[in-house]
Protein backbone atom coordinates (compact mmCIF):
# COMPACT_ATOMS: atom_id res chain seq x y z
CA UNK A 1 0.00 0.00 0.00
CA UNK A 2 1.22 3.46 -0.94
CA UNK A 3 2.47 6.23 1.90
CA UNK A 4 -0.45 8.05 0.58
CA UNK A 5 -3.37 5.66 0.39
CA UNK A 6 -2.25 4.28 3.99
CA UNK A 7 -1.73 8.04 5.77
CA UNK A 8 -5.38 8.73 4.27
CA UNK A 9 -6.78 5.24 5.63
CA UNK A 10 -4.71 5.67 8.85
CA UNK A 11 -7.15 9.67 9.24
CA UNK A 12 -10.35 7.92 8.02
CA UNK A 13 -9.63 5.37 10.84
CA UNK A 14 -8.88 7.86 13.72
CA UNK A 15 -11.58 10.44 12.07
CA UNK A 16 -14.61 8.36 11.43
CA UNK A 17 -15.20 6.85 15.22
CA UNK A 18 -14.33 10.72 16.24
CA UNK A 19 -16.78 12.06 13.63
CA UNK A 20 -19.77 9.79 14.67
CA UNK A 21 -19.30 10.67 18.63
CA UNK A 22 -19.44 14.40 17.91
CA UNK A 23 -22.58 13.87 15.57
CA UNK A 24 -24.06 11.70 18.43
CA UNK A 25 -23.58 14.16 21.17
CA UNK A 26 -24.81 16.83 18.89
CA UNK A 27 -27.61 14.95 18.72
CA UNK A 28 -28.42 15.17 21.99
CA UNK A 29 -27.15 18.31 23.13
CA UNK A 30 -29.94 19.34 20.06
CA UNK A 31 -32.36 17.38 21.41
CA UNK A 32 -32.22 17.93 25.36
CA UNK A 33 -32.34 22.63 24.72
CA UNK A 34 -35.27 21.72 22.10
CA UNK A 35 -36.42 19.55 24.86
CA UNK A 36 -35.82 22.49 27.77
CA UNK A 37 -37.58 25.56 25.20
CA UNK A 38 -40.54 23.25 24.97
CA UNK A 39 -40.77 23.46 28.49
CA UNK A 40 -40.32 26.70 28.83
CA UNK A 41 -42.86 27.38 26.65
CA UNK A 42 -45.37 24.83 29.12
CA UNK A 43 -44.81 26.87 31.98
CA UNK A 44 -44.98 30.27 30.05
CA UNK A 45 -48.62 29.41 28.74
CA UNK A 46 -49.41 27.98 32.31
CA UNK A 47 -48.42 31.46 33.53
CA UNK A 48 -50.47 32.74 31.26
CA UNK A 49 -53.30 30.48 32.57
CA UNK A 50 -53.25 31.76 35.81
CA UNK A 51 -53.45 35.15 34.67
CA UNK A 52 -57.04 34.58 32.91
CA UNK A 53 -58.09 32.97 36.01
CA UNK A 54 -57.15 35.91 38.09
CA UNK A 55 -58.56 38.57 35.37
CA UNK A 56 -62.00 36.67 35.40
CA UNK A 57 -64.09 35.10 37.64
CA UNK A 58 -65.44 31.70 35.66
CA UNK A 59 -67.16 29.02 37.15
CA UNK A 60 -66.47 26.63 34.42
CA UNK A 61 -64.09 25.46 31.68
CA UNK A 62 -61.91 27.26 29.22
CA UNK A 63 -60.15 25.95 26.60
CA UNK A 64 -57.36 27.85 25.81
CA UNK A 65 -56.34 26.20 22.54
CA UNK A 66 -57.66 25.84 19.11
CA UNK A 67 -57.30 21.86 19.48
CA UNK A 68 -59.26 21.76 22.57
CA UNK A 69 -56.75 19.77 24.70
CA UNK A 70 -55.01 22.66 26.50
CA UNK A 71 -57.80 24.22 29.04
CA UNK A 72 -58.72 25.21 32.46
CA UNK A 73 -61.43 23.68 34.40
CA UNK A 74 -62.61 23.74 37.86
CA UNK A 75 -61.74 20.52 40.66
CA UNK A 76 -62.53 19.89 44.12
CA UNK A 77 -58.91 19.27 45.26
CA UNK A 78 -55.49 20.91 44.82
CA UNK A 79 -52.65 18.26 44.65
CA UNK A 80 -49.20 19.89 45.32
CA UNK A 81 -46.85 18.12 42.36
CA UNK A 82 -47.02 19.69 38.84
CA UNK A 83 -46.68 16.99 36.40
CA UNK A 84 -45.27 17.07 33.26
CA UNK A 85 -45.40 13.85 30.86
CA UNK A 86 -45.08 12.98 26.96
CA UNK A 87 -48.18 11.33 25.37
CA UNK A 88 -49.42 9.77 22.17
CA UNK A 89 -52.58 11.50 20.52
CA UNK A 90 -54.08 10.76 16.92
CA UNK A 91 -53.71 14.06 14.90
CA UNK A 92 -56.63 13.68 12.28
CA UNK A 93 -54.59 16.26 10.27
CA UNK A 94 -51.09 14.50 9.98
CA UNK A 95 -53.05 10.79 10.14
CA UNK A 96 -50.43 9.52 12.53
CA UNK A 97 -50.18 9.47 16.38
CA UNK A 98 -48.03 12.89 17.46
CA UNK A 99 -46.26 13.11 20.14
CA UNK A 100 -47.56 15.59 22.75
CA UNK A 101 -46.00 17.26 26.09
CA UNK A 102 -48.00 17.20 28.91
CA UNK A 103 -48.21 19.86 31.70
CA UNK A 104 -50.87 19.51 34.61
CA UNK A 105 -50.81 21.98 37.18
CA UNK A 106 -53.32 23.12 39.88
CA UNK A 107 -53.91 27.09 40.79
CA UNK A 108 -56.11 28.03 43.54
CA UNK A 109 -57.98 31.59 43.30
CA UNK A 110 -60.62 32.87 45.13
CA UNK A 111 -61.56 30.14 47.22
CA UNK A 112 -62.02 27.71 43.99
CA UNK A 113 -59.44 25.38 42.99
CA UNK A 114 -58.91 25.31 39.54
CA UNK A 115 -56.82 22.47 36.95
CA UNK A 116 -54.71 23.84 34.00
CA UNK A 117 -53.65 21.47 31.14
CA UNK A 118 -51.39 23.10 28.95
CA UNK A 119 -50.31 20.19 25.67
CA UNK A 120 -47.58 21.25 23.39
CA UNK A 121 -47.13 19.34 20.09
CA UNK A 122 -43.42 17.65 19.42
CA UNK A 123 -43.85 17.38 16.03
CA UNK A 124 -42.01 20.46 14.83
CA UNK A 125 -39.78 19.16 17.47
CA UNK A 126 -39.35 16.24 15.13
CA UNK A 127 -39.25 17.90 11.91
CA UNK A 128 -36.86 20.16 13.04
CA UNK A 129 -34.65 17.21 14.94
CA UNK A 130 -34.76 15.42 11.43
CA UNK A 131 -34.17 18.73 9.30
CA UNK A 132 -31.40 18.99 11.36
CA UNK A 133 -30.02 15.36 11.06
CA UNK A 134 -30.03 15.16 7.28
CA UNK A 135 -28.42 18.73 7.14
CA UNK A 136 -25.86 17.58 9.45
CA UNK A 137 -25.24 14.37 7.98
CA UNK A 138 -24.90 16.46 4.36
CA UNK A 139 -22.60 18.48 5.61
CA UNK A 140 -20.90 15.62 7.51
CA UNK A 141 -20.25 14.23 3.91
CA UNK A 142 -19.22 17.14 2.29
CA UNK A 143 -16.49 17.43 5.16
CA UNK A 144 -15.17 13.77 4.68
CA UNK A 145 -15.27 14.42 0.76
CA UNK A 146 -13.32 17.66 1.36
CA UNK A 147 -10.69 16.11 4.36
CA UNK A 148 -9.66 13.61 1.81
CA UNK A 149 -9.44 15.63 -0.79
CA UNK A 150 -7.84 18.29 0.85
CA UNK A 151 -5.63 15.31 2.50
CA UNK A 152 -4.82 14.01 -0.66
CA UNK A 153 -3.69 17.38 -2.17
CA UNK A 154 -1.82 18.64 0.91
CA UNK A 155 -0.09 15.31 1.76
CA UNK A 156 1.03 14.92 -2.48
CA UNK A 157 2.19 18.22 -1.87
CA UNK A 158 4.18 17.35 1.08
CA UNK A 159 5.62 14.42 0.39
CA UNK A 160 6.89 15.27 -3.32
CA UNK A 161 9.97 15.85 -2.53
CA UNK A 162 10.08 12.01 -1.23
CA UNK A 163 8.78 11.07 -4.23
CA UNK A 164 11.51 12.96 -6.54
CA UNK A 165 14.25 11.30 -3.98
CA UNK A 166 12.77 7.66 -4.46
CA UNK A 167 12.47 8.41 -8.35
CA UNK A 168 15.93 9.56 -8.55
CA UNK A 169 17.47 6.78 -6.43
CA UNK A 170 15.69 4.26 -8.54
CA UNK A 171 17.43 5.60 -11.27
CA UNK A 172 20.49 5.88 -9.85
CA UNK A 173 23.76 4.57 -11.30
CA UNK A 174 27.21 4.17 -9.99
CA UNK A 175 29.30 4.56 -13.14
CA UNK A 176 26.83 8.00 -13.74
CA UNK A 177 27.76 9.60 -10.11
CA UNK A 178 29.34 12.66 -11.26
CA UNK A 179 25.20 13.53 -12.93
CA UNK A 180 24.22 12.50 -9.70
CA UNK A 181 23.01 15.23 -6.76
CA UNK A 182 19.63 14.81 -5.06
CA UNK A 183 17.50 17.64 -5.13
CA UNK A 184 17.05 20.17 -1.52
CA UNK A 185 13.98 20.26 -0.18
CA UNK A 186 11.83 22.80 2.02
CA UNK A 187 11.31 20.20 4.40
CA UNK A 188 13.98 19.96 7.28
CA UNK A 189 13.42 16.07 7.45
CA UNK A 190 13.24 15.68 3.81
CA UNK A 191 16.36 17.68 3.47
CA UNK A 192 18.26 15.83 5.98
CA UNK A 193 17.28 12.75 4.72
CA UNK A 194 18.59 14.31 0.97
CA UNK A 195 22.03 15.27 2.76
CA UNK A 196 22.99 11.66 4.12
CA UNK A 197 22.03 9.98 0.59
CA UNK A 198 23.97 12.36 -0.88
CA UNK A 199 26.85 11.71 1.92
CA UNK A 200 26.28 8.04 1.81
CA UNK A 201 25.80 7.90 -2.50
CA UNK A 202 29.81 9.84 -2.59
CA UNK A 203 31.02 7.00 -0.41
CA UNK A 204 29.38 4.68 -2.29
CA UNK A 205 31.33 5.71 -5.66
CA UNK A 206 34.65 6.47 -3.88
CA UNK A 207 35.12 2.87 -2.70
CA UNK A 208 33.59 1.94 -5.85
CA UNK A 209 36.65 3.45 -8.12
CA UNK A 210 38.93 2.28 -5.37
CA UNK A 211 37.69 -1.02 -5.99
CA UNK A 212 37.72 -1.12 -9.48
CA UNK A 213 41.21 0.21 -9.60
CA UNK A 214 42.37 -2.12 -7.31
CA UNK A 215 40.86 -5.00 -9.11
CA UNK A 216 42.49 -3.49 -12.43
CA UNK A 217 45.80 -2.70 -10.86
CA UNK A 218 45.98 -6.36 -8.63
CA UNK A 219 45.29 -8.21 -11.98
CA UNK A 220 47.67 -6.31 -14.09
CA UNK A 221 50.09 -6.61 -11.49
CA UNK A 222 49.83 -10.56 -11.44
CA UNK A 223 49.86 -10.91 -14.87
CA UNK A 224 53.76 -10.08 -14.90
CA UNK A 225 55.19 -12.33 -12.55
CA UNK A 226 52.51 -15.09 -13.67
CA UNK A 227 54.58 -14.62 -17.28
CA UNK A 228 57.59 -14.40 -15.69
CA UNK A 229 57.19 -17.91 -14.06
CA UNK A 230 55.67 -19.60 -16.97
CA UNK A 231 59.20 -18.69 -19.04
CA UNK A 232 61.24 -19.71 -16.70
CA UNK A 233 59.11 -23.13 -16.47
CA UNK A 234 59.44 -23.55 -19.95
CA UNK A 235 63.13 -22.92 -19.88
CA UNK A 236 62.99 -25.55 -17.07
CA UNK A 237 61.03 -28.17 -19.40
CA UNK A 238 63.88 -27.54 -22.08
CA UNK A 239 66.91 -28.37 -19.36
CA UNK A 240 68.63 -31.95 -20.19
CA UNK A 241 69.11 -34.90 -17.47
CA UNK A 242 65.82 -33.89 -15.44
CA UNK A 243 64.59 -36.49 -13.80
CA UNK A 244 60.91 -38.07 -14.56
CA UNK A 245 59.65 -36.57 -11.06
CA UNK A 246 61.35 -33.15 -11.27
CA UNK A 247 59.49 -32.76 -14.69
CA UNK A 248 56.31 -33.96 -12.89
CA UNK A 249 56.49 -31.66 -10.53
CA UNK A 250 57.06 -28.68 -13.34
CA UNK A 251 54.36 -30.09 -15.59
CA UNK A 252 52.65 -29.61 -12.34
CA UNK A 253 53.68 -26.28 -11.33
CA UNK A 254 53.42 -25.41 -14.74
CA UNK A 255 49.46 -26.30 -14.74
CA UNK A 256 48.47 -24.39 -11.72
CA UNK A 257 50.38 -21.16 -13.08
CA UNK A 258 47.84 -21.84 -16.53
CA UNK A 259 45.18 -21.87 -13.54
CA UNK A 260 46.07 -18.73 -11.67
CA UNK A 261 46.53 -17.11 -14.65
CA UNK A 262 43.14 -17.72 -16.37
CA UNK A 263 41.62 -17.07 -12.64
CA UNK A 264 42.94 -13.53 -12.90
CA UNK A 265 42.21 -12.86 -16.06
CA UNK A 266 38.09 -14.10 -15.45
CA UNK A 267 38.15 -12.31 -12.23
CA UNK A 268 39.54 -9.37 -13.97
CA UNK A 269 36.40 -9.78 -16.88
CA UNK A 270 33.91 -9.90 -14.21
CA UNK A 271 35.05 -6.89 -12.83
CA UNK A 272 35.35 -4.97 -15.83
CA UNK A 273 31.41 -6.52 -16.72
CA UNK A 274 30.45 -5.35 -13.61
CA UNK A 275 31.35 -2.21 -13.91
CA UNK A 276 30.03 -1.91 -17.72
CA UNK A 277 33.08 -0.98 -19.13
CA UNK A 278 32.21 -3.15 -22.25
CA UNK A 279 30.47 -0.14 -24.20
CA UNK A 280 30.83 -1.17 -27.51
CA UNK A 281 27.69 -2.61 -29.01
CA UNK A 282 26.76 -4.16 -32.77
CA UNK A 283 23.93 -6.06 -33.57
CA UNK A 284 25.18 -9.88 -33.14
CA UNK A 285 23.26 -12.67 -35.08
CA UNK A 286 23.52 -15.35 -32.35
CA UNK A 287 22.68 -18.18 -34.43
CA UNK A 288 26.05 -17.83 -36.47
CA UNK A 289 28.01 -17.10 -33.20
CA UNK A 290 26.50 -20.60 -31.97
CA UNK A 291 27.33 -22.82 -34.85
CA UNK A 292 31.17 -21.18 -34.86
CA UNK A 293 31.55 -22.04 -31.24
CA UNK A 294 30.49 -25.67 -32.02
CA UNK A 295 33.10 -25.86 -35.10
CA UNK A 296 35.37 -24.88 -32.64
CA UNK A 297 34.45 -27.34 -30.37
CA UNK A 298 34.13 -30.25 -32.91
CA UNK A 299 37.06 -31.76 -31.25
CA UNK A 300 35.73 -31.64 -27.94
CA UNK A 301 32.15 -33.22 -28.77
CA UNK A 302 33.79 -36.03 -30.77
CA UNK A 303 35.95 -36.92 -28.25
CA UNK A 304 33.17 -37.51 -25.61
CA UNK A 305 31.11 -39.28 -28.62
CA UNK A 306 28.51 -36.82 -28.06
CA UNK A 307 25.30 -36.62 -30.02
CA UNK A 308 24.27 -33.22 -30.91
CA UNK A 309 20.46 -32.11 -32.03
CA UNK A 310 20.32 -28.84 -33.38
CA UNK A 311 17.18 -26.40 -34.03
CA UNK A 312 18.22 -22.98 -34.36
CA UNK A 313 16.63 -20.25 -37.06
CA UNK A 314 18.75 -19.44 -39.68
CA UNK A 315 19.34 -16.03 -37.75
CA UNK A 316 17.91 -13.70 -34.77
CA UNK A 317 20.12 -10.66 -33.46
CA UNK A 318 20.90 -9.20 -30.26
CA UNK A 319 22.58 -5.69 -29.21
CA UNK A 320 25.59 -6.84 -27.60
CA UNK A 321 29.28 -6.44 -27.00
CA UNK A 322 31.52 -8.67 -29.79
CA UNK A 323 33.51 -10.28 -27.02
CA UNK A 324 30.74 -10.32 -24.45
CA UNK A 325 28.19 -12.32 -26.74
CA UNK A 326 31.55 -14.50 -27.65
CA UNK A 327 32.18 -15.34 -23.75
CA UNK A 328 28.17 -16.01 -23.42
CA UNK A 329 27.90 -18.88 -25.55
CA UNK A 330 31.67 -19.65 -25.65
CA UNK A 331 30.74 -20.78 -21.87
CA UNK A 332 27.42 -22.66 -22.24
CA UNK A 333 28.45 -24.29 -24.85
CA UNK A 334 32.00 -25.13 -23.21
CA UNK A 335 29.86 -26.30 -19.64
CA UNK A 336 27.53 -28.69 -21.52
CA UNK A 337 30.78 -30.33 -22.71
CA UNK A 338 32.72 -30.84 -19.92
CA UNK A 339 29.62 -31.78 -17.88
CA UNK A 340 28.04 -33.72 -20.70
CA UNK A 341 28.61 -38.24 -19.87
CA UNK A 342 30.74 -40.31 -22.23
CA UNK A 343 27.89 -40.91 -25.18
CA UNK A 344 25.58 -38.44 -24.10
CA UNK A 345 23.82 -35.60 -25.90
CA UNK A 346 23.64 -32.02 -26.35
CA UNK A 347 20.69 -29.85 -28.00
CA UNK A 348 20.50 -26.39 -28.92
CA UNK A 349 17.54 -24.86 -29.62
CA UNK A 350 16.58 -21.62 -30.61
CA UNK A 351 13.19 -19.59 -30.95
CA UNK A 352 12.19 -15.01 -31.51
CA UNK A 353 12.62 -15.02 -27.73
CA UNK A 354 16.11 -16.59 -27.05
CA UNK A 355 17.85 -20.11 -27.03
CA UNK A 356 18.32 -23.02 -24.59
CA UNK A 357 21.34 -25.17 -24.44
CA UNK A 358 20.57 -29.23 -22.64
CA UNK A 359 22.83 -32.25 -22.02
CA UNK A 360 22.78 -35.06 -20.20
CA UNK A 361 24.97 -35.46 -17.26
CA UNK A 362 24.82 -36.42 -13.54
CA UNK A 363 22.66 -34.93 -10.77
CA UNK A 364 24.25 -31.72 -9.12
CA UNK A 365 26.80 -32.46 -5.79
CA UNK A 366 25.02 -28.90 -4.46
CA UNK A 367 21.63 -27.32 -4.98
CA UNK A 368 20.58 -25.69 -8.09
CA UNK A 369 19.71 -22.35 -6.53
CA UNK A 370 23.75 -22.27 -6.22
CA UNK A 371 24.22 -23.02 -10.24
CA UNK A 372 25.20 -19.04 -11.00
CA UNK A 373 27.40 -18.58 -7.61
CA UNK A 374 30.95 -17.69 -8.04
CA UNK A 375 33.28 -20.66 -7.40
CA UNK A 376 30.69 -23.00 -7.21
CA UNK A 377 31.39 -26.41 -9.11
CA UNK A 378 30.91 -29.76 -9.24
CA UNK A 379 33.64 -31.45 -7.34
CA UNK A 380 34.73 -33.55 -10.13
CA UNK A 381 35.73 -30.83 -12.46
CA UNK A 382 39.33 -30.34 -11.01
CA UNK A 383 40.38 -28.34 -13.79
CA UNK A 384 37.44 -25.94 -13.38
CA UNK A 385 37.82 -22.44 -11.73
CA UNK A 386 34.40 -22.07 -11.61
CA UNK A 387 33.62 -18.86 -12.61
CA UNK A 388 32.15 -19.91 -16.15
CA UNK A 389 28.41 -19.72 -15.55
CA UNK A 390 28.77 -16.62 -12.84
CA UNK A 391 30.45 -14.66 -16.43
CA UNK A 392 26.86 -15.85 -17.91
CA UNK A 393 24.97 -14.67 -15.49
CA UNK A 394 26.96 -11.66 -15.39
CA UNK A 395 26.90 -10.92 -19.11
CA UNK A 396 22.91 -12.03 -19.27
CA UNK A 397 21.83 -9.08 -16.39
CA UNK A 398 24.18 -6.56 -18.39
CA UNK A 399 21.64 -7.30 -21.40
CA UNK A 400 18.37 -7.97 -19.50
CA UNK A 401 18.42 -11.38 -20.10
CA UNK A 402 16.73 -13.75 -17.95
CA UNK A 403 18.93 -17.43 -17.82
CA UNK A 404 17.11 -19.82 -16.46
CA UNK A 405 18.47 -23.80 -15.37
CA UNK A 406 16.44 -26.93 -14.69
CA UNK A 407 17.65 -30.82 -14.13
CA UNK A 408 14.65 -33.50 -15.56
CA UNK A 409 15.55 -36.76 -16.72
CA UNK A 410 18.93 -36.60 -16.14
CA UNK A 411 19.13 -33.74 -18.81
CA UNK A 412 20.43 -30.31 -17.60
CA UNK A 413 19.24 -27.32 -19.18
CA UNK A 414 19.99 -23.44 -19.47
CA UNK A 415 17.94 -21.73 -20.76
CA UNK A 416 18.55 -18.22 -22.00
CA UNK A 417 15.28 -15.50 -22.73
CA UNK A 418 15.58 -11.89 -24.17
Amino acid sequence: MKLLQKTTLYYLIISIPLIGFATLLSYFVIKAELKNGSKEILYTNFYNAKKIIQSNDFSQSIVLSSDGYSKIKLVNTVPKKTLIKDTLIYDPIEKEQVEYTILRGFYRFNKHNYQIDIFESNIEEEELLEGLWAGFGILLLFLGIGFLVVNWIISKTLWKPFYSTIQQLSNYQIQEHKQFQLNSATTLEFEQLNTALNAMTNKLYSDFIQHKEFAENASHEMQTPLAIIKANLSVLMQAQNLTENEMNAIESIENTVKKLSSLNRTLLLLTKIENKQFTEQKSINLADLIKHQLANYSEQIDAKDITLHIDIQNSFYREMNPTLADILVSNLIHNAIRHNVIGGQLSIVSDANGFSISNTGDPLPFPSSEMFLRFRKSTSSSESIGLGLSLVKSIAETYNMNIHYAFTDQVHMFKLTF
